[in-house]
């Protein structure tokens, strides 16, 4: 099983900076949509800081908290007789963001191809940034091609968890039908992938990322550097 975003996709490095640009777009698309105007600094401000408590609240508690619940508090407050448009238009807005730097991993492709050749098959557990519907990481996916190579997806907005919670892990266990055992996750995180997966007994490897934040206290079992790595640790494992 694999992560997606900074594993097979990469995004942005820093989360800040494409957020930042995603509140002043719903904002223009408020300004363009509603009568009434608000002001943009009370505004961003407020929407700011719902996704900051929206984002620590999938730390604490691991769940995930979609994005369209956050715009619609947020436009709630302002007064705003708002349509499924302008939520729709809104989340566009934030996704727009990861287009800006969105850039397949190298070697990605080819390897999943390597891997469904073993006759193995092939998971995906995702958060997704900002709370976005699936159907977002999955236009990339279509995008890169790399949707054919998956068995089944799991989705943290599809599911309301987010990892390192072991039940998104077991869901998709479930899914594949296999056990922990016999069963290996690989991700860029060692947080939220290699202890959500050691946590319900999967080997857990760490695929190198610029977005990487070590922590002594998580030790993965493996780790690769690039994708030509993967072959040579399913080689050992036998399959």
């Amino acid at each position: 099983m694999f992560d997606l975003g900074h594993t097979l996709i990469d995004y942005y490095h820093d989360w800040k900076e494409p957020e930042a640009m995603a509140v002043n777009r719903v904002y223009r698309i408020v300004t363009e949509a509603c009568d009434a105007t608000p002001d943009k600094k009370e505004f961003t401000a407020y929407l700011s800081r719902s996704l900051d408590e929206a984002r620590e609240r999938k730390i604490t508690e691991m769940v995930e908290v979609p994005l369209y619940e956050t715009l619609e508090t947020c436009f709630h407050r302002y007064g705003y007789d708002f349509g499924e448009d302008l939520v729709i238009d809104s989340m566009n807005a934030f996704y727009q963001t990861l287009l800006d730097t969105r850039k397949l991993i190298p070697g990605a492709v080819e390897m999943l191809g390597r891997v469904k050749d073993r006759g193995l098959l092939v998971g995906l557990v995702s958060d997704v940034a900002w709370g976005l519907p699936s159907e977002y990481p999955l236009k990339d996916m279509k995008h890169f091609q790399l949707d054919r190579y998956f068995d089944d997806m799991v989705f943290s907005t599809d599911v309301g968890l987010r990892k390192p919670n072991p039940r998104i892990f077991k869901i998709a266990l479930w899914n594949l039908g296999v056990k922990p055992a016999d069963s290996a996750f690989i991700g860029n995180s060692l947080q939220a992938d290699v202890r959500g997966a050691q946590g319900v007994g999967m080997l857990a490897v760490l695929k190198d990322s610029k977005y990487y934040q070590h922590d002594d206290n998580i030790i993965p079992d493996a780790k690769i550097a690039d994708w030509s790595e993967l072959d040579s640790l399913l080689d050992g494992r036998g399959d």
